[in-house]
């Protein structure tokens, strides 16, 4: 059971205060966790450490924290599949073609859709975090699944929001000595996750032109 604190409205620890007005806003919180769904190389760690960060400021309970985390992602991820939906497998061709790096997970997923239970992998993969949001690219361009498999993954979204939520939010009120360095680290890894993704996909579209 969480802490009585938990529940209800905490009190903003020293280190939350400082915190800029654009890593504690619940809008740019809102518009990262959607763009890290819609396949932008940002770090779900670092955003759920900001989220942590915001809620311990804003004295927000962990569970509405984790809902909007988790309805931002399965928005991003709603609006990734009705686009590929509405240009069809040629525009998913195009993208794998523009970022050839992408092309064997693409590829893989294609085989677990076409299995026979695809569901509890593609329910694992969210927890792994490893290429869920090109899940989204390949259900919206080929149909497959059909609108209950497509729900069961957003739900899995707000799953994965709340429970991540929980954990960091209980970090934060349960050692606020660390807050600062978590918010800091927290920026940091953002930063250097979208240099690393850009600098990924430089390479692969690179690798993916032929040479003269």
């Amino acid at each position: 059971m969480a802490p009585p604190e938990w529940a209800g409205a905490a009190v903003a620890p020293a280190w939350a205060t400082g915190l800029s007005a654009w890593s504690g806003s619940w809008a740019g919180l809102v518009a990262g966790f959607a763009l890290l769904a819609a396949g932008l190389p940002l770090s779900s760690l670092a955003l759920f450490a900001l989220l942590a960060a915001t809620a311990a400021q804003a004295g927000t309970p962990w569970w509405v924290a984790g809902s909007l985390a988790g309805a931002a992602t399965a928005l991003g991820h709603g609006i990734t599949y009705a686009v590929f939906a509405r240009l069809g497998p040629p525009f998913l061709e195009a993208v794998t073609a523009w970022m050839p790096a992408l092309s064997a997970p693409v590829g893989r997923l294609r085989l677990i859709l076409a299995s026979r239970y695809p569901w509890v992998p593609l329910f694992l993969l969210r927890w792994v975090g490893l290429g869920y949001t090109q899940v989204f690219w390949v259900l919206g361009a080929t149909r497959v699944g059909g609108p209950v498999l497509l729900a069961f993954l957003l739900l899995n979204d707000l799953v994965w929001g709340l429970v991540w939520a929980y954990a960091t939010v209980g970090i934060a009120i349960a050692a606020p000595a660390m807050g600062r360095w978590l918010t800091v680290g927290a920026v940091a890894l953002l930063a250097a996750t979208f240099v690393a993704g850009s600098w990924q996909l430089y390479r692969s579209r690179r690798r993916g032109f032929p040479r003269s």
